[in-house]
C-alpha cells in the first residue's frame, strides 16, 4: 500500500513514522523548505537556540509522545515543572513556583499584601477544585475538557 501525508509537522512525521514502521510505503509532502510546524517558534538566550515547542513532558500527560520517544531510543533527561512570572521587570507583578516560599515572595512586600494572599487562597482552592471533580469516578477523559470549561466559565468568572 502507498499512502500520501500532507505536513511535515510533528503530527504529519510521527503518522508517516508510524506507517512506514507498519510496512506501507509513505510519500511525505510538505509546502516549506523545512521539517517541523515549530522552525520559527526559537529565540536565542545567551548564545544559545531555544525551542519553545516541546520543553517538558511526562509519562502521565504524554503517555503517547513517551513511547514515541523510547522507541526512537532518544535520551531524555527529568526536569521539574515550574511557572513564574515577572511584570514590568519585577516592579509590577513578580512570583514563581520553583524555589518554594522564597519564589512566591520573590517580591518581599507580598507577604503583606492582603491581594497576594487572597490570589494564592483562589489559586489553592481552584486547584483543590479541579483536582476533586477529576477524580470523580463518573468522569472520563472525554469530559474533562469541559471540566476545565465548567470550572473557568460557571464557577469562577461568575464572580466578576
Amino acid at each position: 500500500m502507498k499512502v500520501a501525508v500532507i505536513g511535515a509537522g510533528i503530527k504529519g512525521l510521527v503518522c508517516s513514522y508510524v506507517l512506514a514502521k507498519a510496512g506501507v510505503e509513505v510519500v511525505l509532502f510538505e509546502r516549506e523548505e523545512y521539517l517541523g510546524s515549530h522552525r520559527y517558534r526559537t529565540i536565542t538566550f545567551d548564545g544559545f537556540d531555544l525551542d519553545l515547542a516541546i520543553m517538558v513532558f511526562n509519562p502521565v500527560t504524554h503517555p503517547n509522545t513517551m513511547a514515541l520517544l523510547e522507541d526512537l531510543e532518544v535520551e531524555m533527561e527529568e526536569s521539574n515543572m515550574s511557572f513564574s512570572i515577572s511584570i514590568d521587570k519585577g516592579r509590577g507583578y513578580e512570583w514563581g513556583t520553583r524555589n518554594g516560599v522564597s519564589s512566591l515572595f520573590a517580591q518581599k512586600n507580598n507577604i503583606l499584601d492582603l491581594s497576594f494572599w487572597q490570589m494564592i487562597r483562589e489559586i489553592t482552592k481552584f486547584n483543590d477544585d479541579v483536582t476533586e471533580y477529576v477524580l470523580l469516578k463518573n468522569n472520563t477523559i472525554s469530559s474533562l475538557r469541559f471540566s476545565i470549561i465548567y470550572f473557568l466559565l460557571f464557577k469562577y468568572f461568575k464572580r466578576l
